[in-house]
């Protein structure tokens, strides 16, 4: 089976904290912004939505989506934005997700709601539902726009993995499917650097595909690395 390098768009920033899987019944709290808009992504459509207007919260949805918003409370002359949890109900795949929102002072956050079915035969039919190619790209588009591919599921890591003398790799999560696996890295310079995709292949274990976000780093700046593998197992 040939390796071959992918090439995305570049994306401006990104918080390697910003993403968040919830999965199976009960409560589970989530950490949103707390004045920046949030993401809500179920891997159905979001047939309904419920929460308590009263508590300055908004949510918008449409599709497999929903868009959530701490709003403002003016007092006199100042603006702020209460910081108390609240509570949303949100039915996904005739599943009802409930959430105890956090709001923090941190950048947009990304919540997928995943609806417990047979992963790994929904993840080999995704996998063999079009020629290797089309396959690969779509794998990297899903992890590029944070939303696991079908029935896939998703290992948070969160830790160092290599040094170098240029930059740091952090291994974020694992997208693990049927026959692959899509690793996510988050790659923060040092100094000021060109990154080449070629250069990670040594200390990546079976690479089908990497696409670098953004090849050109200054000091201290941050990029996303997606890498598609063959599973070991």
């Amino acid at each position: 089976m040939k390796r071959w390098l992918l090439v995305i768009l570049p994306l401006l920033s990104f918080a390697g904290d910003s993403y968040q899987v919830v999965e199976g019944e009960g409560y589970h709290y989530v950490t949103v912004s707390l004045t920046d808009v949030n993401r809500i992504v179920c891997e159905q459509e979001i047939a309904g939505v419920v929460y308590s207007k009263e508590k300055s919260i908004e949510i918008k949805r449409r599709g497999n989506n929903a868009w959530l918003k701490i709003l403002p409370v003016k007092e006199g002359d100042k603006v702020s934005y209460p910081s108390y949890p609240r509570e949303v109900y949100i039915e996904c795949g005739g599943k009802i997700f409930s959430l105890i929102v956090l709001p923090k002072k941190v950048p947009a956050r990304t919540i997928v709601l995943k609806v417990p079915f047979e992963k790994k035969e929904v993840a080999r039919r995704f996998e063999e539902l079009n020629p290797y190619e089309k396959t690969i790209l779509a794998l990297v588009k899903s992890v590029y726009r944070e939303v696991p591919p079908p029935g896939y599921t998703v290992k948070e890591l969160n830790k160092k993995v290599k040094e170098f003398n240029e930059a740091d790799l952090y291994l974020l999560r694992s997208y693990i499917g049927a026959r692959y696996e899509v690793r996510e890295y988050l790659v923060r310079a040092k100094k000021d650097i060109v990154l080449q995709e070629g250069s990670f292949v040594p200390y990546l274990e079976r690479p089908l595909a990497l696409s670098l976000i953004k090849p050109s780093l200054k000091k201290g700046e941050s990029t996303r690395l997606i890498v598609v593998s063959l599973r070991g197992d």
